[in-house]
C-alpha cells in the first residue's frame, strides 16, 4: 500500500487482449460489474462484464516487458519483425482522432510463438555439424511463470548451476 494515498499502486490493467483483439481500458466499474474499453481493432467502445474479462483476458504486453520475458535484445526482436521471421503485434494508437500510431503490444499467445521462433534460430556461426544452438533461452516453464507473474525457485546443484524447482502455488 502506498502510504500517501492509501491504496495499492500495483500495476493496474490498461492495456488487455480478448478474443485476439487489443483492448484499452476506458474505464471499469467494479459495482456495476462493467468495463468499457476500446477495441482497437474495430475502432470504437465495446462495453464488457468486467468478471467476463477477468477470466478471459490475455495481457498485452509492450517491447520493454517481452525483452525481459525472452531473454533477447529489442533490436534483435526488431530485426526478426522487420525480416518477416515473426508477426508483427497490435499496435495502439491516440484516441484524440488522429490516430497517431503509438506502441505495439504481444500477446501470450505472441509471446509463445516468439519463443518457439527463437528456440530454432541458431545463436553466433553456423556449426559444422549443423544442430542449433539457441543460447541461453529460457524454458517454456519459466516464460509461463514470467507471464503470470509467478515466483520461480532455483536450486544450486553440486555443480554450481543453478536449476528451476517448480511448486503447486499455496492459495
Amino acid at each position: 500500500m502506498d502510504s500517501k494515498k492509501g491504496r495499492n499502486t500495483a500495476a493496474r490493467l490498461r492495456y488487455f487482449y480478448l478474443n485476439g483483439k487489443l483492448h484499452k481500458v476506458i474505464r471499469r466499474s467494479r459495482a456495476e460489474d462493467l468495463l468499457i474499453a476500446w477495441d482497437y481493432e474495430k475502432g470504437k467502445r465495446v462495453a464488457y462484464s468486467l468478471t467476463d474479462v477477468n477470466k478471459n483476458k490475455q495481457y498485452a504486453y509492450p517491447i520493454s516487458e517481452v525483452v525481459k520475458i525472452i531473454g533477447k535484445h529489442e533490436d534483435t526482436i526488431k530485426w526478426h519483425l522487420y525480416r518477416g521471421d515473426l508477426k508483427f503485434p497490435q499496435q495502439s494508437y491516440s484516441l484524440n482522432g488522429n490516430k497517431t500510431p503509438g506502441k505495439y503490444f504481444w500477446s501470450e499467445d505472441d509471446i509463445r510463438h516468439m519463443h518457439d521462433f527463437f528456440k530454432t534460430v541458431h545463436r553466433g556461426r553456423p556449426r559444422k555439424d549443423g544442430m542449433i544452438t539457441p543460447g541461453d533461452m529460457p524454458s517454456r516453464a519459466e516464460i509461463e511463470a514470467m507471464m503470470k507473474q509467478e515466483n520461480i525457485l532455483y536450486v544450486k546443484n553440486n555443480d554450481g548451476e543453478f536449476i528451476p524447482v517448480w511448486k503447486q502455488p499455496e492459495w
